[in-house]
């Protein structure tokens, strides 16, 4: 993802956001919480050798304000979806909330490791960023090639699925049988009703700039309520003395390893935001000190609210009814409050999860204009132009539509979030692996580094990366690995273009020169101007030398002949 862009102009987008924290007239306002895997504001730092050659940021988030900004990062519509293939893969209460435990550890330490590369390389474009100086370019173009093509629009297709899955089911809902209402519904009804949502949204971002800040914070308000009233209703359910799916909690526990590391993928994508912590590090005071305490709480919090959302799920619904239900927020408003309780909090999860979408196609479109304004390695610059009239980037956001309908169409909810934790989950690991060498290469070990993580902590993430990048390959057997397959072809195809636009620029143009309109990328023009740059800045510095050389020899030669 070339994210590289100025924050101060809003151009700026990253993965993607559930947040209220931005404007629709291309200006990111980074003081609100972004939410999720929706989206991430870029922002340069002055905290760090490497640093943007942008305006520098005035620190000025404190302890609270920096928790409030991370707990808003992660917290999304995950919680609403998640929980079912959680416990469907374990197959027990107990190991379900280790599960949501672990996978709150596993952000808090991918978080720390994520400040220290925030911290210690502060240009704009995040990951791109960090594996371009530990492994070379082509291995942050391939980054960013694969969150155009994978993460974002995976991420956006499943988000829409969620909020399909409840539409349909507040269309096909029984009040006398509600779990009837999934089998009853087509499925190609279901794959209308998220293509129409992504379309809507896309709509409403190309004709309607302002429209989108008013569906962010309708979304924010959508998703707070909806929890609190969940974690609520399910304390009230224990009060009543339903504890019986707590009795026991582990009986039936699956007994294969694997089952566990594909439990894992679905509750950490409810967790993913964490990894958008650095993107507002330039913001906060004294990093060093308030980066590490800010992370610990945030993260113990929400792993603490995810933990008290399932035991709310688990307190009020059979377990059966919880582990076979993508929709277990309205369930539960069933059983809680009966049909009007069912009806209230599927709207507000299709509030929330419309504002997520939303905000991820914002992002997304924002993407494709600085990959093809920037290094327009991969996109071409047809695509960052903006529409005169409206000063909207409606040729982004068709593509946009194009590529997230596409991701949405081969599989269900479980299917996507597979595909966006492996995607996400390997360029974590390729990242955080990259600081352990970024430690002892010579170009990079004596960078200055605010806040350090144990080292131990990382080499810890990377071993668990690997085990949760490795598992479901296993596990998904020979008929459900091909989606992860799809993904590594995908994101490998990156290479050869970046072989032959960047590495090998004379291929490129004997291949497509053809094409009309077709330019070099616009990174080798970057490095000729820099090149060109350096060469002025060496011709004058030689010219200004010559004439201190000349006036000296003057001087003595005129000292001479006073003599």
């Amino acid at each position: 993802m070339p994210s590289h862009l100025d924050a101060n102009t809003g151009d700026a987008p990253g993965k993607m956001s559930n947040s209220s924290g931005f404007s629709y007239g291309g200006h990111l306002e980074n003081k609100n919480s972004i939410t999720s895997i929706e989206y991430e504001p870029s922002i340069a730092s002055r905290h760090s050798s490497i640093e943007d050659e942008g305006p520098v940021v005035t620190p000025h988030m404190g302890l609270l304000s920096s928790c409030n900004m991370i707990v808003g990062l992660i917290i999304g519509s995950g919680i609403f979806a998640s929980p079912g293939p959680v416990t469907l893969k374990v197959h027990s209460v107990g190991a379900s909330l280790v599960i949501w435990a672990i996978g709150g550890i596993l952000s808090m330490i991918g978080a720390l490791c994520y400040a220290e590369l925030g911290t210690m390389i502060t240009k704009s474009g995040g990951e791109y960023q960090y594996l371009k100086y530990a492994y070379g370019l082509c291995a942050g173009l391939t980054f960013s090639w694969a969150n155009l093509l994978l993460t974002n629009p995976i991420g956006t297709a499943s988000i829409a699925t969620v909020f399909a899955q409840y539409i349909m089911e507040m269309a096909y809902f029984d009040p006398e049988n509600p779990a009837n209402a999934k089998a009853n519904m087509p499925s190609y009804a279901l794959k209308l009703v998220t293509i129409g949502c992504i379309w809507v949204v896309v709509l409403f971002n190309a004709f309607g700039r302002k429209a989108g800040a008013m569906i962010a914070n309708v979304f924010t308000a959508a998703k707070l309520l909806a929890l609190v009233m969940i974690i609520i209703i399910g304390w009230v359910w224990i009060g009543k003395g339903n504890v019986q799916n707590f009795q026991h909690a582990f009986d039936n526990s699956s007994s294969n390893a694997l089952d566990y590391g594909t439990a894992m993928y679905m509750a950490l994508f409810s967790y993913n935001g964490w990894n958008n912590l650095n993107y507002g590090i330039a913001e906060v005071k004294n990093p060093k000190r308030i980066l590490p305490l800010a992370i610990t709480i945030s993260c113990t919090i929400v792993t603490i609210v995810y933990i008290l959302g399932n035991i709310a799920y688990f307190a009020t619904l059979p377990v059966d009814t919880v582990s076979t239900s993508t929709t277990v927020a309205m369930q539960l408003g069933m059983v809680a409050m009966g049909k009007g309780g069912a009806y209230f909090f599927a709207l507000m999860v299709i509030f929330s999860t419309f504002g997520a979408v939303n905000g991820n196609v914002w992002a997304a479109s924002r993407l494709i204009m600085a990959a093809a304004n920037e290094d327009s390695v991969y996109m071409p610059p047809f695509f960052g132009k903006l529409d005169e009239k409206r000063d909207t980037p409606i040729r982004a956001l068709v593509l946009v539509g194009v590529i997230a309908t596409i991701w949405s169409i081969p599989g269900d909810f479980t299917y996507l979030a597979n595909m966006y934790s492996f995607t996400g989950w390997l360029f974590y690991g390729i990242a955080i692996f990259g600081l352990i060498l970024m430690r002892f290469k010579k170009s990079t070990k004596n960078m200055h580094r605010p806040f350090k993580i144990w080292l131990p902590l990382a080499m810890f993430f990377v071993l668990i990366d690997i085990y949760l990048v490795v598992a479901p390959l296993i596990d998904a057997g020979s008929e459900g690995v091909y989606q992860y397959i799809i993904c590594i072809i995908v994101g490998l195809l990156a290479i050869p273009i970046w072989f032959v636009r960047v590495k090998k620029p004379w291929i490129g143009r004997k291949l497509w020169g053809w094409i009309p309109g077709y330019q070099d990328a616009g990174i080798l023009k970057a490095r000729e101007r820099k090149q060109a740059r350096k060469a002025r800045d060496a011709a004058a510095a030689l010219e200004q030398e010559t004439a201190l050389e000349q006036r000296a020899s003057v001087v003595v030669d005129s000292e001479k002949i006073q003599y």
